[in-house]
């Protein structure tokens, strides 16, 4: 079975889409209580990726600038200063006439950093840091912080290199879930190409499709990756690291318990593609979406799947859950 499936070809026929390795975590907190490990997560990923500065080259945040901006030494300063500050009040003690309350709740989100390697020609490497609006009763939407890196990231360090990442940002983060894993990438034309892929994603399951919103989410996991961080209270509710190696049997599949109440679930050395035409179904992948099913988000949020109709995105959304495609003749079996 492939570990990973290098991305020239997929590449070369769709170039405004990337396979990447993705790792993200879902933060029930304001910007508040992230500034200093928003600061820092920064700090982690740009010493995972080295210095070299065509990596990360463009800086996307509306408060410092209306435009994208080149990551300037300058630029560079104010956004370790924008991301570490406390920013907004909560919004019910704002006074709703005000232009800050209407930018805030017009726009979604109280603090957006987004940080890219190249425009025209991107890397593949990303930052993004987006806390939510800060209410005084808690909202059910989450604050999200999620890294990019290339495949040949994962070529030229190996997996154990990302796998080191995904965990010392989840030892930092106060997440409640969190995945790593294949994902594709889109620079832009998301709408237009998403339907371009169909067969592409039920030939490879292992690829992920990132939700765009964080809306309705509630506590559930979002999808089986290679790396899913399962934090409080949803462990405790489904019976703690304990109640994972016991039902877990796939000799792949790692249950690391972390602080606070967290665990890892491993699914391999490294992250895996699958192919269904090649009867490469991810079986691991299958057996952890059978035993967090009553947990998974459920399809709704892809009801809108663009290009896609409801049952198309359904069995995608469950495609671990669903029988397997028949396996067609592989030319490697001679």
């Amino acid at each position: 079975m492939t570990s990973y499936t290098p991305s020239e070809h997929f590449a070369t026929t769709l170039p405004r889409v990337q396979l990447v390795l993705r790792i993200v975590f879902y933060l029930p907190h304001d910007h508040g209580s992230l500034a200093p490990y928003a600061r820092q997560s920064l700090d982690l990923f740009l010493n995972a990726i080295g210095d070299a500065p065509e990596k990360l080259t463009t800086g996307y945040d509306p408060d410092i600038s209306e435009a994208a901006f080149p990551l300037t030494p300058e630029f560079w300063e104010e956004l370790r200063r924008h991301v570490e500050r406390s920013r907004f009040e909560p919004l019910d003690d704002m006074d709703q006439d005000s232009i800050w309350f209407r930018t805030l709740t017009k726009r979604g989100f109280d603090t957006w950093v987004h940080l890219v390697g190249g425009e025209s020609d991107p890397s593949g490497y990303e930052f993004s840091f987006r806390s939510r609006l800060p209410w005084r009763k808690p909202s059910s939407e989450y604050s999200v912080l999620s890294v990019k890196v290339p495949m040949r990231y994962l070529e030229d360090q190996g997996p154990e290199k990302a796998r080191e990442l995904a965990l010392s940002l989840a030892e930092l983060l106060p997440f409640s879930t969190g995945h790593a894993g294949l994902s594709l990438s889109f620079t832009r034309g998301r709408s237009r190409l998403l339907p371009l892929l169909k067969d592409r994603l039920v030939q490879h399951p292992g690829w992920d499709v990132p939700r765009e919103s964080t809306w309705g989410m509630g506590e559930g996991v979002d999808g089986i990756h290679w790396l899913n961080f399962l934090g409080p209270p949803l462990l405790e509710t489904i019976g703690g690291a304990q109640a994972l190696r016991s039902h877990l049997s796939h000799p792949e599949t790692s249950v690391q318990e972390l602080s606070g109440g967290r665990a890892l679930i491993g699914l391999g050395p490294a992250p895996l593609a699958g192919n269904t035409k090649w009867g490469e179904t991810l079986p691991a992948y299958r057996e952890l979406a059978r035993f967090l099913e009553p947990w998974l988000l459920p399809s709704t949020p892809f009801n809108n799947f663009e290009g896609y109709t409801q049952d198309e995105a359904r069995l995608w959304w469950r495609r671990f859950l669903e029988a397997p495609p028949e396996k067609v003749y592989d030319p490697r079996d001679g």
